[in-house]
């Protein structure tokens, strides 16, 4: 476990130096995130998840896990990430504003393409080859599902803090100590765990994850503003994430769970007396 705790210390150390360094300097600097060089710079810093997993990759030269490729994941993908959003917006009385709402969102991204591109790169590429794709496996190595949700919620969570303090995020608009602050950070842990079953009950890996990253951000981004109703989303997901759980222990067949071969081929020999994938 000493090797693994010591690679996921590195990520992390990576992980902020890619990150939150280069925001702290656009901060300081007053920089426009809107176009030319700081819009870049904090694209690049917005990518320092995936970026610091690439890093790590090739310095520890670790195999990684091959995707199932299935038609279950993918529909299953859209369907957990976008159904949470588009519920709240129904409950809410939100829905009769939707069209236009997300026709002006769908405007201002220069079309259907622009949006998806977007909605794709920002956020779900840019940062789930660290997050379901490095952190999460190595955690399941040692820890059950909900021990994993909660260090992977939490630290995600983390990773979100600076945009609060900078100005011209749509976090900076929300506020840190709000309704939307608060809600944002409780919502992340029934989506990390909705994205762990995804990803190892259905062995969608990464590229599902993303799926589920991206239908929830263009769904988020497609319905009104929810103004208290955010309370309502984040009860819509905590029950998307409580039915995916009834689901993976009950009506799936149980499976005896081995240990993963790619992280077992990362790791030190000392590592490898410890049982693997557990609940």
């Amino acid at each position: 476990m000493a090797t693994t705790r010591r690679r996921l210390l590195e990520f992390g150390a990576v992980c902020v130096v890619l990150t939150w360094l280069p925001w702290a300097v656009l901060g300081v600097l007053g920089a426009n995130l809107d176009e030319g060089g700081g819009m870049l710079v904090f694209a690049l810093a917005a990518s320092g998840p995936s970026l610091a997993a690439l890093v790590m990759w090739l310095w520890r030269r670790e195999k990684q896990r091959l995707v199932k490729w299935s038609w279950r994941w993918p529909l299953a993908a859209v369907l957990l990430g976008a159904v949470p959003p588009l519920a709240a917006s129904v409950l809410t009385g939100h829905l009769a504003a939707f069209p236009d709402h997300a026709a002006d969102v769908i405007g201002g991204a220069g079309g259907p393409l622009g949006a998806l591109a977007y909605t794709f790169l920002a956020g779900p590429v840019a940062e789930e080859f660290g997050w379901r794709g490095y952190m999460q496996p190595r955690l399941r190595r040692y820890y059950g599902q909900l021990a994993t949700t909660a260090v992977l919620g939490a630290a995600w969570g983390l990773w979100h803090v600076p945009l609060y303090f900078l100005s011209g995020t749509g976090q900076h608009d929300d506020g840190l100590f709000t309704q939307q602050g608060l809600t944002f950070f409780l919502g992340l842990f029934p989506l990390t765990y909705v994205m762990l079953f995804v990803t190892e009950s259905l062995r969608g890996g990464v590229p599902v994850a993303i799926l589920v990253h991206a239908a929830w951000n263009l769904s988020e981004e497609l319905i009104p503003p929810l103004g208290n109703g955010v309370w309502v989303e984040l009860l819509m997901m905590t029950a998307t994430a409580a039915a995916v759980g009834w689901y993976w222990r009950r009506a799936l067949p149980r499976r005896r769970r081995t240990e993963d071969p790619a992280i077992l081929d990362a790791d030190s020999a000392s590592d490898r007396r410890v049982p693997g994938w557990r609940r």
